[in-house]
């Protein structure tokens, strides 16, 4: 019974990626160059390109997954939304990761937005965002708390930057930071959230976030950003960590109060998404071969620590452990 499910609900994802994927850009670049026109100016190229891509697979994948536990796909209003939360995040990470804005600033952006003065395109296409989102979404108490948290997690972040920083405050930042990011975006759905759900969304942000990293190990070595990737010295350690992570998620998909057909679609869904950093994981233990330690990454070629999910050993890796961890 399970191989059919994952196989259905596989090919339901796929094909909604493939058919969702094209409509979602388009509405993503229109209400970019809307704003473009509205207050006459450019997002640069990076921030337009990471919005356009990132909302398509964020939508198909991760809202569609959360709204399909109260039955249903996400709704135009509720897709809108999810632009104007990467336009925020994109321009919002920019602010803070290129000193743009200080921290005073972002303060008022952010918690008084009627009263702060924009000085340029990027503050009032910022500011516009953040409005609407504030404006549309149901709790608005709740999802102030959350903000707060993470623009306390935005400041705290910096510390990955410091050498000495200690592999546990790493990943107490990892979670927070990138826990609460993630835990935005339940807000934007219309859906009643249970307990389960809202704790899952906080521990996915932490998933991607390790997804990331792994990733990037490439480009975060060579610019002094320490993550749990970065500082790993042993890929089984690793490994027996982000299993014990998807193990606490597996636990808590289990408890999440709808039918059980519901939650399986849904654990295969998110088993998607965690079986992108088994797949980069995997590639750490290839490099670490039968040696207790992993080399340092300092001084392996780039391309070594590149993970290329277009390589059909990668795909055919990231299948397997979709159809192993997505099983509850």
């Amino acid at each position: 019974m399970y191989f059919i499910r994952f196989l259905f609900t596989t090919l339901y994802f796929g094909i909604r990626v493939l058919l969702v994927r094209w409509r979602a850009e388009k509405q993503a670049v229109a209400l970019l160059r809307d704003l473009e026109q509205r207050f006459n100016g450019r997002f640069d190229q990076a921030t337009f390109r990471k919005v356009a891509k990132s909302h398509p697979i964020y939508l198909s994948i991760v809202n569609d997954a959360f709204t399909g536990l109260h039955g249903r796909t996400t709704t135009i209003a509720e897709q809108e939304r999810c632009v104007l939360y990467f336009i925020c995040s994109s321009l919002f990470d920019n602010f803070f990761d290129e000193h743009s804005r200080t921290d005073d600033e972002i303060y008022a952006m952010t918690f008084a937005p009627d009263t702060y003065a924009p000085k340029d395109f990027d503050d009032r296409a910022a500011k516009y965002a953040h409005t609407r989102l504030l404006n549309e979404v149901k709790d608005k108490q709740g999802y102030l708390e959350v903000l707060m948290h993470e623009y306390k997690g935005q400041m705290i972040s910096r510390e990955q930057f410091d050498p000495d920083i200690t592999n546990e405050r790493i990943q107490e930042i990892c979670f927070y930071k990138c826990g609460n990011a993630t835990l935005l975006c339940k807000y934007y759905l219309d859906v009643d959230a249970s307990e389960a759900e809202t704790a899952i969304w906080y521990r996915l942000g932490a998933f991607i976030q390790l997804c990331d990293d792994l990733f990037d190990i490439y480009f975060d070595v060579p610019a002094g950003i320490n993550t749990l990737a970065t500082r790993c010295t042993n890929a089984y350690a690793m490994e027996a960590f982000f299993l014990g992570l998807i193990k606490d998620m597996q636990e808590r998909i289990r408890s999440i109060p709808v039918s059980k057909a519901r939650r399986e679609k849904f654990a295969i869904a998110m088993a998607g998404i965690y079986s992108l950093g088994l797949v980069a994981i995997e590639q750490l233990k290839r490099l670490q071969g039968q040696s207790a330690q992993l080399p340092q990454f300092a001084n392996l070629p780039r391309k070594t620590m590149i993970v290329d999910m277009e390589r059909f050993g990668n795909m055919w890796r990231w299948f397997k452990f979709v159809y192993k961890y997505g099983k509850l």
